[in-house]
């Protein structure tokens, strides 16, 4: 029998993108701390007046974190 590889995806190929809705300043500081634990990644305003903000995470991003 034989066992599956422990990562599935060895090098992914899309971005990874997580919506973040900023209603007060702990919800701003949750995405601060999402953008500065991910390696490579970057926060974009979506449409202003709104508060979505999207982190972008780039592949392999999170490639650090997961060793």
């Amino acid at each position: 029998m034989k066992f599956a590889p422990n990562s599935v995806y060895k090098k992914p190929s899309e971005d990874i993108s997580v919506l973040f809705r900023i209603i007060s300043r702990r919800s701003w500081d949750e995405l601060q701390s999402w953008h500065k634990a991910l390696p490579g990644s970057r926060v974009e305003h979506v449409m202003k007046g709104t508060g979505i903000f999207v982190l972008i995470v780039s592949p392999g991003g999170t490639r650090e974190l997961s060793r």
